[in-house]
Order: structure tokens, then C-alpha cells, then sequence
């Protein structure tokens, strides 16, 4: 009985698998399936294609528009720098280079990095008592003043404030109007002391 029960499942199985076969090579079933699947697969695959190409573009484009704009700075950076410079190196009074350099900083149109790099130079130069060392060489204090003035644009009051003081004192030791232990500097520097202290 066991035996006759094993031969007809067996049966009924070869049957129903016969019956698929017949099934599939009747209709082509299978292939249409396979060719639709190898389309989807294919229009996959040249979406993503597509999405690679414009990620390369975008990544291409930024890739292009950065140096541009780090040049652009660099030579603002260059530009006022060789002319504080020149100014330096020319005939003029110490009094006329200092008017000259003002002018030339109040007319500056800074960056938000050139603020903020401008800050921690005077700030470094105070704190490191070099500012007012050596005030006959004009490269170094011209460069000084043009910074200190330019900072009256940066938006923290504390920072214009310490750049103002910086600047006179700057400026009045480089022009000889005053000397580096006279009153004047000394009231400028507590000044330069009490923006330090705030904080900021």
C-alpha cells in the first residue's frame, strides 16, 4: 500500500512538471519574462549612467569654480599689498605714506577671511609687543595701519574698537608724533588691553 502511495505522488509530480513545460514552450512565457527583466536592468542602468554623468558635471563645475574665487582673493590680497608696499618704498613723508595708505584702506573692499585674518594679525602683533618695535620701517607698520583701518569694517564692535586704538598708535609712532612710551600710546594701549579682556 505504502509503495502504491509513493508511485502515484510520484506521478502526480512528473505530471505537474510535464504540464509547466508544456505550458512555457507553448506560450513563451519565460523569454518574455526574461526580456522585460533584462529592459528594467538595462533602463536601470542607463539611468544611473545618466546620474554619474551629471554628478561628474556638478563635482566638475564647483572643481572649476573654486580656484576662481580663491585667485580672485589671493589677488586682492597681492594687489593691496604690493601697493602699501610701493608706498613704503616711495619719497614720500612718513606722514604722506601713512595719509596715502588710509585712503587707500578706507576705499578697500574687504572679505569676511581677510576681517578675520586681519584680526588675528594686529591681535598677534600687540599680544607679541612687535607693533610698535621697530616704528622707522615703514613696510611693516604701513602694512600694520592699512590692516588696523580695514578692520572698521568687521562686525563685532569689541574688534573695531581694539583696530582703532591699534591704529593710532600706529600711526602716531610711524609719523613721529608721538613716541612709544608717551601717555598718549600708553592710554591707547589700556584701550587695546580692555578689548582683549572682554572677551572677544
Amino acid at each position: 500500500m505504502k509503495k502504491l502511495v509513493l508511485v502515484l505522488s510520484a506521478f502526480i509530480v512528473v505530471s505537474v512538471l510535464s504540464a509547466c513545460n508544456a505550458t512555457t514552450k507553448a506560450g513563451e512565457t519565460a523569454p518574455a519574462s526574461t526580456e522585460s527583466t533584462e529592459g528594467i536592468e538595462s533602463a536601470t542602468a542607463t539611468e544611473a549612467e545618466n546620474t554619474d554623468v551629471a554628478k561628474e558635471e556638478v563635482s566638475t563645475t564647483s572643481a572649476v569654480e573654486q580656484p576662481e574665487q580663491t585667485e580672485q582673493t589671493e589677488q586682492a590680497s597681492v594687489d593691496w599689498r604690493s601697493k602699501v608696499n610701493e608706498l613704503a618704498e616711495s619719497d614720500l613723508s612718513p606722514t604722506a605714506k601713512a595719509e596715502a595708505t588710509e585712503k587707500l584702506a578706507r576705499e578697500y573692499k574687504p572679505t569676511t577671511d581677510e576681517l578675520e585674518e586681519f584680526k588675528y594679525h594686529v591681535l598677534q602683533e600687540f599680544i607679541n609687543f612687535q607693533y610698535l618695535k621697530d616704528g622707522s620701517n615703514a613696510e611693516y607698520m604701513l602694512n600694520n595701519l592699512f590692516q588696523a583701518i580695514v578692520l572698521e569694517h568687521h562686525d563685532v564692535s569689541v574688534v573695531r574698537d581694539f583696530a582703532l586704538a591699534f591704529y593710532h598708535n600706529t600711526k602716531n609712532v610711524f609719523t613721529g608724533v608721538e613716541t612709544v612710551d608717551s601717555d598718549s600710546v600708553k592710554a591707547y594701549e589700556e584701550l587695546l588691553y580692555k578689548a582683549i579682556n572682554s572677551g572677544n
